[in-house]
């Protein structure tokens, strides 16, 4: 292990410092006694979990009004229409459930956004009592599955909010020091000298993030001589290849594990030794409707403790294999893994590949009431609008702007709108953000172009 720098030294012993403190206190205990109840997998907690938030959206949310009259005895998930992203945004304030005077609950509420991958963020709403349990509840099940300490260090290099620190303190649902990192960039001074400062100096408990990263945290610790023995290496929001699990587990010892999740549904399942995934099903209720010949469906995701904004049977996009069974012993709807989240970096003029993330994130943020990035050809990426096209054309100045200012005239991509383009789809109706159609290098992605 190398000697990290004295201040980050320093910043993580006050951490551990601090948590350690915190785990004492009384409202650290009443969490984790909450935590704890809830574990063990109960599907009869789950079906009355299920009972009420059906009976709930019937009575009390506008969107679910025409259920109202119905016996409430008699009244199935399958009496629910599907709901879609476009039916969130769209509607937002129709899924709030409400009293008989139109009020919502007493309690604590708060709002919260998704990243807007899809073209337009989504805005949900949950209280303090229930915002955020569901996930914490899952990842201490995964967490007791992988083996990992009651208390310890974890290296993040998942999708990072602007402002997030290097280094912080998470009390639940177990207190560990983490460490975030952005997706290694080998061209961004600042992500390079962040690596240099935290990789391989300080010890690992648990290495996360979403796939690509993670191998190309693999990859940075093999070329470098770097060893990290974690007890659990769990990947999600994109798809692993084969290749990528063998470069993780040569580097890291470990097998990866991924996790499923939506940022409307939260943490919904994660794969087991067999590499077949355990959907949650007493707090993350799973449908996988069949599409094509059937042989594979679409994930249709309903989180029971949504009460005060029920998300029922929402459609995610995503692909899985039918429902099987399996011999490891993990409980819960099981798939052999899934089909719908392929990796999508873009391609620039010159062979590098790109995250898609900050793109995106610049368009959401532009106000482009809805787009589509396709790809093909290198250095070009078509910009497919509706609306306004003037609106949306200033747009597309702008960040090529931008662009022309990082890349320079040889690297990179620029856009190009394409106002009077169609939407692409999938075969089973999915509009993804991305659609490339250029074979991707198996080569890290970088990161820090906007």
């Amino acid at each position: 292990m190398l000697n990290p720098p004295s201040d980050l030294a320093l910043d993580f012993q006050r951490l551990r410092e601090r948590i350690t403190r915190k785990a004492s206190s009384a409202w650290f205990r009443e969490k984790r006694r909450e935590i704890e109840s809830l574990a063990p997998y109960d599907p009869g907690r789950g079906r009355e979990r299920l009972d009420q938030l059906l009976a709930t959206a019937a009575q009390q949310v506008p969107h679910y009004r025409a259920l109202r009259d119905r016996d409430r005895e008699q009244l199935g998930l399958g009496d629910f229409p599907l709901t879609r992203k476009s039916d969130l945004r769209e509607h937002f304030a129709d899924f709030i459930s409400r009293d008989g005077t139109g009020r919502m609950a007493p309690g604590a509420f708060f709002l919260t956004q998704t990243g807007g991958s899809t073209g337009q963020p989504v805005t949900l709403l949950s209280t303090a009592e229930t915002g955020g349990l569901s996930n914490r509840v899952i990842r201490e099940r995964f967490s007791a599955f992988l083996g990992l300490p009651d208390s310890g260090t974890v290296l993040n290099v998942g999708l990072l909010f602007p402002g997030t620190p290097l280094v912080e303190a998470v009390m639940l649902p177990r207190p560990y020091v983490k460490w975030n990192l952005r997706g290694y960039d080998p061209g961004t001074p600042g992500i390079v000298a962040d690596y240099e400062a935290v990789v391989g100096r300080f010890p690992v408990d648990e290495i996360t993030g979403s796939s690509s990263r993670v191998v190309a945290l693999a990859r940075y610790c093999l070329d470098r001589g770097i060893t990290l023995r974690p007890h659990g290496v769990v990947a999600t929001y994109e798809h692993m290849p084969d290749g990528g699990r063998r470069i993780v587990e040569e580097a890291f010892g470990r097998p990866v594990t991924m996790l499923y999740a939506t940022s409307e549904t939260g943490y919904a399942a994660f794969e087991c030794e067999q590499r077949r995934m355990h959907f949650q099903d007493d707090l993350v209720l799973p449908e996988i409707e069949p599409v094509g010949d059937g042989r594979a469906g679409e994930v249709v995701l309903t989180p029971l403790l949504s009460t005060p904004m029920p998300v029922i049977r929402y459609v995610t996009g995503d692909l899985a294999p039918r429902p099987t069974a399996c011999g490891c012993g993990l409980p819960g709807t099981v798939t052999d893994g899934l089909l719908g989240r392929a990796r999508t970096s873009l391609v620039g003029l010159d062979g590098t590949v790109y995250s898609p993330y900050a793109l995106l994130a610049a368009l959401a943020a532009a106000g482009l009431p809805d787009f589509q990035v396709v790809q093909y050809e290198p250095g070009t990426l078509d910009l497919v609008t509706v609306g306004p096209a003037e609106a949306a054309a200033a747009c597309v100045r702008d960040i090529n702007t931008r662009l022309d200012a990082y890349f320079g005239t040889r690297q990179g991509f620029r856009l190009r709108h394409r106002p009077h383009d169609d939407f692409l789809f999938t075969a089973n109706g999915k509009r993804n953000p991305v659609v490339q159609r250029l074979p991707l290098p198996d080569t890290p992605e970088r990161s820090a172009y906007l």
